[in-house]
This record gives structure tokens, sequence and C-alpha cells, in this order.
């Protein structure tokens, strides 16, 4: 879906809502690289009334996190330019967000899919309509959605929309509609590691383990190459474990004293051998070794190693920021405690942990 405050060129596209201002230019090129200062400056010295310096201004408030004003503003502009679908597209996107305004989005999504006249913002309309349905549970009207979609095989240009088309194709049960459309994106961008994860997902769920595992070692390929490590990392070492160490104590003493001796470890990535034996390469954490019923039998369990791993990367890309990373760190942590118990993956979803 579009973003607001994107450099996109459907900023102008109804051809009378556009601008040849330089200044313009200049302020979209300094909202994008997150100088929303220079952004007013240059939007100072525009006509404040025209529709496109109305969702400049929008697109600064959203950046300095003021939704409100973003939606005030992006109102004015759909009422200047009523037929301008990019004012609607915006609102539906500021207001789906909000729970209680999702219907209202809805129609403001539906009525951008009736004024877009850019393939590109078209899609992404598209996309907004069908998903805020999905969110309302109106998955067959959802699904008549997607129909107006391009044929699963066409490559559609934008990585993004791809992949968020794909996933409401999965939403909807249209498993295999989701697999050819993400076949697809990966031909379109062979160097996204999103993209052929997401073939991974939908492989997995129609069984075809063989190319779910080619998809999958493709993606541990991308994300284990040079330069795709974050620059910073949002918790040091330290860190992690005092994060670890709390989500411990929340469990009964009884079951700390039995996770006592079981080492908890923090990795990178998922080994390649893991990987190509059937494991998630974007799966945050993992439980292996001997779980606790299985030791107490006379029996035992499997040989090896029992402890639990934490895999930084794929918590780092899971979270938005710092705090969320530690409750991502959290859960995890108690998601693979439970595997150690014998718990299964419908028992810990059950209990909010899955």
């Amino acid at each position: 879906m579009a973003n607001i405050g994107d450099e996109s060129g459907d900023r102008g596209g109804d051809g009378e809502a556009g601008s040849e201002d330089p200044r313009a230019e200049s302020a979209w090129a300094a909202l994008e690289a997150g100088d929303v200062a220079a952004a007013r400056r240059e939007a100072a010295g525009l006509d404040q009334g025209s529709p496109e310096t109305l969702l400049l201004l929008a697109a600064c408030a959203r950046e300095e996190g003021d939704a409100q004003q973003a939606l005030a503003l992006t109102a004015r502009a759909g009422e200047a330019a009523p037929d301008w679908a990019t004012p609607a597209l915006w609102q539906a996107e500021l207001l789906a967000g909000d729970p209680a305004r999702v219907e209202e989005a809805l129609k403001l999504a539906a009525r951008a899919v009736d004024l877009a006249d850019d393939e590109e913002e078209y899609l992404s309309a598209l996309a907004l309509k069908a998903g805020l349905e999905v969110e309302l549970g109106q998955t067959e009207e959802a699904r008549q959605t997607l129909e107006d979609l391009p044929p699963p095989e066409v490559r559609l240009g934008d990585l993004q929309v791809g992949l968020e088309i794909a996933d409401l194709h999965l939403a909807v049960g249209e498993v295999e509609t989701a697999r050819d459309r993400l076949r697809a994106v990966c031909e379109e961008f062979p160097d996204s590691p999103d993209a052929w994860h997401a073939l991974g997902v939908a492989a997995a769920e129609l069984d075809d383990e063989e190319e779910m595992l080619a998809a999958w070692k493709r993606t541990w390929e991308l994300d284990s190459a040079p330069g795709q490590r974050p620059a910073d990392e949002r918790l040091s070492e330290e860190e992690l474990a005092a994060v670890a160490e709390s989500a411990l104590r929340e469990l009964p003493e009884r079951a700390r004293e039995l996770l006592g001796g079981i080492p908890i470890v923090v990795a990178e990535l998922p080994a390649e051998a893991d990987v190509e034996a059937g494991l998630d390469p974007r799966a945050l954490g993992l439980f292996s070794g001997t779980a606790h019923p299985d030791a107490a039998t006379s029996l035992g369990g499997q040989p090896g190693l029992t402890q639990i791993v934490l895999f930084r990367r794929n918590l780092e890309r899971a979270a938005a920021d710092a705090d969320e990373l530690r409750e991502e760190v959290r859960l995890t942590l108690l998601h693979e405690a439970g595997h150690f118990f014998g718990l299964s993956e419908r028992e810990l979803e059950e209990m909010g942990l899955g």
C-alpha cells in the first residue's frame, strides 16, 4: 500500500493538484530524507490552499506523529480536489489504524479505488480495501475485491504491494493463488529475502516440502549475506540477558528450577543445517534437545544438547524499536521454555505465547 509521505508519482496524479514549483520538489525531497523542518520551510512559500501543499503538510504532520492533524489536512485536500484519489487513499490509511473507524476507512479506500487513474495507486487502494474487508470479517467481499487484480503471474512492479497482496490471498484462504503470485514476485525481485520467505510460508501451507525448503534456503542465504546485518544493535548481549532473566522470573519457582540447567544461547541466525532440515529461517527462537516430560521417562529423549536459542537478527527484524524487541525476546523465551515443558504450538497459542 502507498505510504503517506513517500516520494511517489501520485502526488500530482490528477494533473490539476500537481505543482511544478521547485520548492514543492525540494520539500518532498527533504521529507524523504527525514528533514521535516526543511520540508516545512520549503512548504511555507507554497500556496497553502492547494491540494498538493495540503498533502505535503499532512505528510509532515504524520512524520511528526500528529495523526489527527495529518487526517484533517488530507480531508481538506480531498475537498479541494474531489476527483483526486490520493487524498482519499491517505485518509483511509490514517483511519485504518483506529479500530473504531475501520468502516469509514473502508469507504474511503473504495472511493480511492474508483478514482485512481494510476496503476500503482490503484493497486495500493485495492490492497487496502481488501485488507480492511478482511479485518472486518468480510472474507467473501475481500475475495471479490482481489478478483480485480491482474492474474497472479503478472509482475506488479512493486515489491511491497506484491507481498501485501499475496498475504491477503493467504488471509482469505487462496493459498495456491498466493503461491503463484509469490513465484512471480521472486522472479521479479530475486534478491528479496522477504519474497523468498513468503513463498516458503505459502509452500509450507500447501505441504510442498521441496519448494518450502528451496525457498527458505534462499531466504537464509540472502539474510546471511554481507551487509544484511543492521548497522547498530538495538540491545547489547548484556541487555538481552537481562530481558531473558526477567522473563524467567515470571515462571513459577519449580519451573525456574527445572530450567536452571538449560543454556540460553543468543545466535545471529538459525544454522544452515537446521534450515535445510526444515526450520523457518526467520524463526525467533528454538528449543532443541530433550523436553522435560521425555527426560522423566525411562526411555529418555533425543540425544544431544538441550538448549534454548534466541536468534538476534530475526528478533530485531520483527520489532520496530527497542521496547518491542524486549517484548519479542520475552515472549520468545517463554514460548521456547513452554516447549521444554512439553507444550504444543496450539497450547502455547491458547496461552498467548504463539
